[in-house]
């Protein structure tokens, strides 16, 4: 019966938003004519359908059916030549997107960031981490070989290096959760050959290194998640997690957010189960551990080195968004007191001559963003927070627009604006020195088809092939996969925490500046450790071999008695 009310639901739900809500939000046109009735008819009954097939007869998929050749084949190469074999192979895999776009993808933010790696880091407004790297790596390239774009290209390498390695990494933790061989093979495989991968892996973007130990971290959150015990037992996990820990936020400014949400729930949900282990205390140390390193690196850290904190406006993209819209859409309804504190926080610009009037786009935050005054936030947050409210209390239905707008993309799939990727370099003469591409070698057809799957409509309009390149996916998967896992463990409680890193990642999501698909690779890249919760077990391979290894022991030592 839960089945079927579950897949009733899901299917209401998502024609509402594909038929209705979404193509109005697009639009901005509230207007609705009898053809469209006709098709949210058909878009429910063919989610139905699909509801139905995943409902039903996922969980009696025999995913688990043993393939001998292929069982034996692993057997006997053992995990840790299996894991080199599959991280040389997607390794190899991207080689081809690297030769194309050598020495790297120079786009997105590179230009700003080149030009502190080359002059001065003053703030944190891009990682110091990641710019720091750019400006080791550049001056390498220049000392060595005379030529910035050689040490770019080493870059590039370095980020295919950890990228594979931490993909690599889960595929393996899938294995070793009891996740069906077929979907682990194909995990590896899909890790591969998806062009996301290969692209961002050589482009020049933070994204790129801090997706590669957000991996690497969720992979170890998991662990602790389904078996602390046998988690803390290994001493160098408890050195490897505050390391990755702490690159993870450094690579990112969000990182941090993630981290701690994590744990803090976890901590919530499990804190009984984790005082069970005999390694509590440690465990609790190399969780809080990367907190302090973090606080130390941004405060005195940064402080010897003269570098600021970002700009707080950063971090409001969604506030912001909200009260620009309510400026332009009922200004005349403001008194003179909201009008002359929403021209203290958000510049109207009346003053140029151009274009005298707010900036707003409702699908991109950053127009609305510049105009805000960060430091008139930074005299009195609490101020502003209570204008804020204020606002949103009056105007609730302006708030849900604007915040349903800027994160159109991240959960109605007719929506792709921003999902396509980078594939030119910005001008050589735009940068502080002269950066160009060099491809190596002549690849024709690859060069065609990189080019294509970075910028054609077609692999975004077209059905079950737009799954792989629009973010407005993301949020039905997740729902999906919960739904999914716990139909299987029949306990929330225990399928939750197994995905909080997808769902930190998510809220990351909607908080940020446009709904592009560079934001929402992280979520891509992790959804494999779905399947943990769906198909996946707590004990592990070694452990369930230890225990047969014990029975057979104790068989042997009854039949001698």
């Amino acid at each position: 019966m839960i089945k079927k009310v579950l897949a009733i639901i899901l299917a209401f739900l998502y024609s509402i938003v594909y038929i209705v809500v979404g193509p109005i939000i697009k639009t901005r046109n509230l207007s609705f004519d009898s053809s469209d009735v006709l098709s949210f008819v058909l878009c429910f009954v063919i989610c139905l359908a699909i509801n139905i097939f995943l409902f039903w007869a996922i969980p009696k998929c025999k995913f688990n059916i043993k393939i001998k050749r292929i069982d034996r084949c692993i057997d006997k190469l053992g995990d840790r030549k299996l894991f080199f074999i599959i991280w040389i192979f997607i390794f190899i895999s991207w080689i081809p997107a690297y030769l194309i776009f050598y020495p790297g993808i120079l786009a997105y933010d590179m230009i700003s960031q080149v030009n502190n790696a080359l002059g001065e880091i003053a703030t944190n407004h891009h990682p110091v981490l990641h710019t720091w790297l750019i400006r080791i790596f550049m001056r390498l390239g220049d000392n060595l070989f005379s030529e910035y774009e050689y040490g770019i290209g080493l870059l590039s390498i370095l980020q295919m290096v950890m990228l594979s390695y931490a993909l690599s990494r889960l595929v393996m933790l899938l294995k070793k959760k009891n996740v069906p061989i077929l979907i682990v093979i194909l995990t590896a495989m899909f890790s591969a050959i998806w062009f996301m991968n290969a692209c961002l892996s050589v482009t020049m973007i933070k994204d790129t290194l801090f997706a590669a130990f957000f991996v690497l971290f969720a992979c170890h959150f998991t662990e602790i998640v389904l078996n602390p015990v046998e988690y803390s037992k290994q001493k160098k996990n408890l050195i490897i997690l505050p390391i990755i820990s702490f690159l993870m936020c450094a690579l990112r400014n969000n990182g941090i957010h993630i981290y701690v949400f994590c744990f803090a729930v976890l901590l919530v949900l499990r804190i009984s189960q984790i005082k069970k282990t005999k390694m509590f205390i440690a465990l609790i140390v190399a969780i809080m551990l990367p907190i302090f390193i973090y606080k130390i690196y941004t405060g005195p850290v940064f402080e010897a080195c003269g570098i600021r904190q970002g700009e707080v406006r950063e971090a409001l993209c969604i506030p912001i968004q909200q009260l620009q819209y309510v400026a332009i859409d009922k200004a005349d309804e403001l008194t003179n007191e909201q009008m002359e504190l929403m021209n203290y926080y958000i510049d109207n610009l009346e003053w140029r001559e151009w274009s005298p009037h707010r900036d707003y786009n409702p699908f991109f935050a950053d127009p609305a963003k510049s105009c805000f005054y960060s430091d008139n936030y930074n005299n009195d947050p609490l101020a502003f927070w209570k204008y804020y409210l204020q606002l949103g209390k009056q105007y609730p239905k302006e708030y849900i627009v604007a915040f349903l707008s800027n994160t159109l993309g991240y959960w109605y799939p007719g929506y792709y604006e921003y999902s396509y990727v980078v594939y030119e370099n910005y001008s050589p003469d735009e940068f502080i020195e002269p950066l160009e591409r060099k491809s190596i070698g002549e690849l024709p057809m690859i060069e065609n088809y990189y080019k294509s799957v970075c910028t054609s409509e077609f692999w975004r309009e077209t059905p079950i092939l737009r799954l792989f390149f629009v973010p407005g996916f993301s949020i039905w998967i997740l729902i999906y996969a919960l739904i999914l896992a716990w139909k299987k463990k029949e306990d929330l409680r225990k399928v939750v925490p197994i995905f909080l890193p997808l769902i930190a990642q998510y809220g990351i999501m909607l908080l940020s500046p446009m709904s592009s698909f560079r934001y929402s690779w992280p979520f891509y890249l992790l959804l494999p450790i779905s399947f943990v919760g769906i198909f996946g077990s707590a004990k592990s391979n070694s452990i369930k071999e230890e225990s047969v290894k014990e029975t057979l022991e104790n068989k042997n030592d009854v039949a001698n008695i």
